[in-house]
């Protein structure tokens, strides 16, 4: 290895005199501090006036100085200088050309950075060929980002930039400055929370150089620079106080303010339309109708999209669904405000705002808001027109066309616009039709912008996000667009529900109806208007939160103008307030202005606790047998649990398991579900076949109304199989169904289920050695003694210097362990203890696992071999024997009985028992009638009273009656096939 450490060399240039007797006095200053003094040349040796790298190291300066070097005339060496002279002063490092940025709100500009003397580091030669190391400039706000204060924040695209060096064999490229003095462009980003005011419009970007390799290149390390400053410029305006809505049935308003109607001629049931989209940053939310109360339609699902990812939440013809079914990109922040209110923050920090209703019916319905920020100004489209603070344009059609807002009105709706923003049947734009095609064909984030990176204090984060994120801020639960999200295992969410959803639940859409009480529209105020004054923080909200109106108010009595259902109004109360809460949470200056009456609008709780509860800073404390985050919720029971995620098998090869989603309803705040869970750890060595089985207690935790999840706490680590087995309760007397769920590794086991007979079989080229999957061949760490032998032994550690003197066939029997498990009964949640289930005696006709043994043991094992063989053959002849006997016996019997029978036939009653197979096509998860299907789960008492259909079918798992175990209870099978 050859080394090449160059360095820097500045020269102080002078015109000398024309008396060529004169000697010339140079002394070098950095930054004013005395580096070099009393440096003497003559007119002859001029190129000798120089100042190095190894100068400045020795001085303890860095580059980004400015230095200047001051020349006098002697005529001795040891004389003093006389008519000194300075030169200009020097920056020498890396230049800032704009020390001060000016950015848009949400907009960008670009730092510049040049050189003004060349990178040069060490060059290191191996083998002939040169490489050099780059220097780093790193960049960070600091102290700007991970604070939650309303300010705005810096982000960059990469949080540092690289200066490279030249090799000593391309050294002679220094020559020419346009190799090294150039300009460095760095794209500097604003972004900032949601709130419509920044009390901090300054910004500060600091630079630093990192290491540098080479002694001459130390005066490039760690080197600091002069602080830039950014200024925010904020020049846009009509976003502020804006919103677009769909409330109720549904009523319409575009941002700009215009209200419209979209009944069942302009919203038509089934069909997806286009509510918001934002074309230049490629996001968007589409919506479905259904029909509500009669005539009207209302919103039962909405999509969100940015980029490559989906959001979506159906509650259309009965379904029940929250998910996304796309997560490429992660830019879609969920979160889950309480059980039936979602936020959905978009990249630009656009937010929208999903509130579930479900006024007189089983299904499920949506108010919806879109919160804007500045980068939707004159960028919208949709049903919530153009943004621009004009709402005569608002009524834009989807093919170019505008109609003109004051032809129409409340009896009049504007349906031509509705209906040009209506998605066809099978179109390639239709989020909602969760199809793949749709989604496969999403233009990525990535085609027109680059990650932001927030860079404080060496800790980088990059992402597509435009907004300052505050956890803290935050009320609720993040619903992430991946159930783990952990190195060693991120899954993407189980879709296969979707298919299991409501055709048999819900048989109409339709709202069982009553004779409709009718109400004028001056009848309707009234009752309108003494709900809304019984709040008195409504009029509160109108009286001092700006752009909040009597806008819900006249939703309600128009509804109820049309529907005659008074009780309507707690809809729209309940609308109003949540919309004054986000009018406020945007508004720092009114928060500021107005703490006491802001803070208690923010804690209100949803829906007032229904009555069922007591409210305190925004939560709800609700009465015994209620729940939810609005005690709305009968929680006497546990949820009813239709679906386990992957059928209740869950693969480590994959993904962490450390929970088991479990699908149904309800999964509510405040349920108070404890799940009664055993774990039963089947061994996984030759020398123990036996079952270890533990006892634990967890609360079962929910994620949306329909998705919850049980928590999996694992023992010990070499099992070869570990199977959880639960069930649940609120209040300790009324249990759910007993539920399973199976824990393996794909990488090297493989699952089989025929007909209910769950086994796992160690794949081919595999041992099983410590909880672990170990390749044929593969070496134990640090031991290179020890090898795995699938042949020799699949599930120990083999001697690598042993060598197979025999040959060695195998079956799917020869390497087999059958270990029974005896779960417990759904009573068991009761239990405590610990303990331990020893192995059943394995058949006769299986044989255990077999170690090969060396070739000096073949003969006593083939003489014992002989005399089992004998042994077998006399049993046979005595069972023969004894077998006979008792078919003669039996014979006998009943010819004796023969007649007697005849006579007795007809005082039998002819009826048979009815068999019901309570099997399924996939022998894991099935419904035994409808009732259970549907039902709530039943009482203790009924559990003792009828034998409960598994949800999980593993009735063929477990041993039969007469191996004396319960009657639900067969072996798991362990083999090995070659």
């Amino acid at each position: 290895m050859i080394q090449h450490d160059p360095y820097i060399n500045l020269l102080c240039s002078f015109t000398p005199s024309a008396n060529g007797t004169l000697l010339y006095h140079i002394d070098w200053y950095v930054d004013n501090d005395i580096v070099i003094q009393g440096q003497t040349v003559d007119k002859d040796s001029l190129q000798d006036a120089i100042m190095s790298a190894e100068d400045m190291n020795k001085a303890g300066k860095k580059i980004n100085s400015w230095i200047h070097c001051v020349v006098g005339i002697k005529t001795s060496v040891n004389d003093s200088p006389s008519s000194t002279k300075s030169s200009n002063s020097f920056f020498a490092g890396l230049e800032v050309l704009n020390q001060t940025l000016s950015i848009q709100r949400k907009g960008n500009s670009t730092l510049m950075i040049r050189p003004t003397i060349p990178f040069v580091s060490e060059t290191i030669e191996v083998h002939g060929q040169q490489s050099t190391s780059p220097l780093n400039i790193q960049l960070s706000f600091p102290g700007d980002n991970g604070k939650c204060q309303q300010q705005s924040g810096g982000n960059l695209q990469k949080c540092s930039i690289e200066l490279d060096s030249y090799t000593h064999n391309d050294r002679q490229k220094y020559e020419d400055p346009t190799n090294w003095n150039k300009v460095y462009n760095i794209e500097v980003f604003n972004t900032d929370d949601e709130g419509y005011y920044l009390p901090n419009h300054k910004l500060v970007l600091r630079l630093e150089t990192n290491g540098a390799s080479g002694t001459g290149a130390q005066i490039f390390a760690n080197a600091a620079f002069h602080d830039v400053h950014i200024n925010v410029v904020e020049d846009q305006e009509a976003w502020k106080g804006k919103r677009c809505s769909s409330y109720a049935d549904p009523h319409q308003t575009t941002f700009d303010g215009y209200r419209y109607e979209c009944q069942s001629t302009g919203c038509i049931s089934g069909k997806t339309y286009i509510f918001y989209r934002n074309e230049q940053h490629l996001q968007e939310l589409q919506v479905r109708h259904g029909s509500c109360w009669g005539r009207p339609r209302c919103v039962c699902a909405v999509a969100a999209r940015a980029g490559q990812d989906v959001f979506t939440m159906d509650f259309c013809s009965g379904k029940q669904d929250i998910n996304f079914p796309l997560c490429n990109e992660n830019t879609l922040k969920v979160i889950k405000e309480h059980d039936k209110r979602y936020k959905i923050i978009f990249p630009t920090g656009t937010s929208a705002r999903v509130s579930l209703y479900n006024f007189g019916s089983y299904f499920f319905y949506i108010n919806l808001e879109v919160y804007p920020t500045v980068a939707d100004v004159s960028s919208t489209s949709g049903l919530c027109g153009f943004l621009d603070g004009d709402h005569t344009n608002d009524l834009r059609h989807r093919h170019g066309t505008q109609d003109n807002v004051a032809s129409f009105s409340y009896y009049n709706p504007p349906d031509a616009f509705s209906l040009s923003w209506q998605l066809s049947t099978g179109s390639t734009e239709d989020l909602l039709s969760n199809s793949q095609s749709v989604y496969d064909q999403l233009t990525r984030l990535s085609s027109y912008v680059q990650k932001l990176c927030t860079c404080d204090e060496g800790k980088t984060q990059c992402s597509y996000k435009q907004y300052s994120e505050c956890k803290t801020k935050i009320r609720g639960k993040e619903y992430h667009c991946v159930l783990h999200s952990t190195s060693s295992g991120r899954k993407k969410r189980d879709v296969q529900h979707l298919t299991l959803y409501t055709a048999n639940r819900w048989q109409s859409s339709e709202v069982v109806r009553f004779k409709r009480q009718i109400y004028s529209t001056l009848e309707s105020y009234d009752i309108c208007d003494e709900a809304f004054q019984q709040s008195s923080y409504y009029n509160t909200c109108l009286q001092v939160v700006p752009n909040f109106s009597n806008e819900t108010l006249d939703n309600c009595i128009s509804d109820i103008v049309m529907t005659g259902e008074h009780n309507l109004t707690q809809l729209h109360l309940d609308t109003a307030l949540g919309q004054c809460q986000a009018y406020i949470l945007l508004n720092s200056t009114l928060q500021s202005e107005h703490p006491d009456m802001t803070t208690l609008v923010i804690n209100l709780c949803p829906n007032n606790c229904s009555n069922r509860g007591v409210c305190s800073e925004g939560n709800c404390t609700c009465d015994s047998g209620y729940g939810g985050s609005d005690c709305s919720f009968d929680v006497s029971s546990p949820p009813t649990i239709t679906r386990l995620s992957g059928n209740g098998v869950c693969d480590q090869s994959t993904e962490t398991c450390d929970d088991i989603t479990l699908y149904g309803h309800y999964f509510v705040e405040n349920m108070g579900t404890t799940c009664y869970v055993t774990r039963l750890d089947l061994q996984g060595n030759e020398s123990d076949t036996g079952v270890s089985t533990e006892f634990y207690t967890v609360q079962l935790e929910e994620r949306t109304l329909f998705e919850g999840y049980v928590s999996l706490q694992y023992g010990q680590e070499n099992t070869w199989i570990t199977t959880f087995r639960f069930n649940m309760s609120n209040d300790d007397t009324q249990f759910s169904e007993m539920y399973t769920v199976h824990v393996y590794q794909s990488k090297c086991q493989t699952f089989n289920n025929e007909s209910g007979d769950v086994s796992f079989t160690l794949q081919s080229g595999y041992c099983y050695i410590d909880g672990q999957c170990i390749m044929d061949g593969a070496l134990k760490s640090n031991d290179t003694c020890l090898q795995c032998k699938p042949l020799s032994d699949a599930f120990n550690w083999t001697d690598c210097t042993t060598e197979d003197t025999t040959p060695f066939t195998t079956t799917a029997s020869s390497l087999s362990s059958i270990a029974v498990v005896q779960p417990l009964s759904s009573t068991a949640g009761v239990q405590t203890a610990t303990s331990t289930a020893t192995a059943q005696t394995v058949p006769p006709n299986t044989v255990q696992r077999v170690t090969e043994r060396p070739s000096t043991e073949n003969e006593t094992l083939r003489m014992k071999l002989i005399g089992l063989s004998i042994g077998v053959a006399l049993v046979s002849v005595m069972i023969i024997a004894i077998v006979g006997y008792m078919i003669k016996t039996k014979i006998y019997r009943w010819k004796s009985t023969k007649n007697a029978s005849w006579k007795n036939l007809d005082s039998r009653s002819g009826k048979q028992d009815k068999v019901t197979n309570i099997g399924s096509v996939d022998g894991l998860f099935h419904f035994d009638s409808s009732a259970d299907r549907h039902s709530r789960p039943p009482s203790s008492t009924s559990l003792h009273e009828r034998v409960l259909s598994p949800t999980n079918d593993f009735t063929k798992v477990f041993a039969p009656q007469s191996h004396r175990l319960p009657s639900n209870v067969k072996p798991i099978q362990v083999r090995n096939v070659k």
